[in-house]
């Protein structure tokens, strides 16, 4: 095997890293667009037992929060370079924020954290390979 065809098996596997870092961003960027709404709506399934603030602040927090991931999800996939930095961004302050919900809502919360390392460890690990040639 060719050093050339080691380097691109290494890129197809960070690529893959990088769709599962999107798509996995799109998708907690999405729960959070619901979770928002649901909060600012009222619903009646949201507990109001949060960290700090209020259910309605927290609400358009993650509603505006899960717009910004979903549109830099979908950047990631289309290949643009500075969407690797806002979904590292947005992932590192969403694992923050979910502890606003870890009394209320501890498996939820634990899930989303969980989701938002595994895409900061693919954005920070294969994201700079994105201009080597995979």
């Amino acid at each position: 095997m060719s050093t050339q065809s080691v380097g691109r098996a290494e890129g197809r596997a960070g690529y893959g890293w990088i769709t599962f870092a999107a798509v996995i961003l799109i998708l907690v960027g999405t729960l959070n667009i619901i979770e928002g709404i649901s909060a600012i709506s009222g619903a009646n399934y949201l507990i109001n037992q949060l960290l700090f603030s209020s259910l309605n602040a927290w609400g358009w927090f993650f509603l505006i929060w899960g717009i910004i991931q979903v549109l830099a999800g979908f950047a990631i996939l289309g290949g643009a370079t500075w969407a690797i930095f806002v979904g590292i961004a947005t992932a590192f302050f969403n694992l923050i924020s979910q502890f606003s919900w870890a009394h209320a809502y501890p498996v939820w919360a634990v899930s989303a954290m969980v989701a938002d390392v595994l895409v900061i460890y693919g954005l920070l690990v294969y994201g700079g390979r994105r201009d080597s040639g995979y």
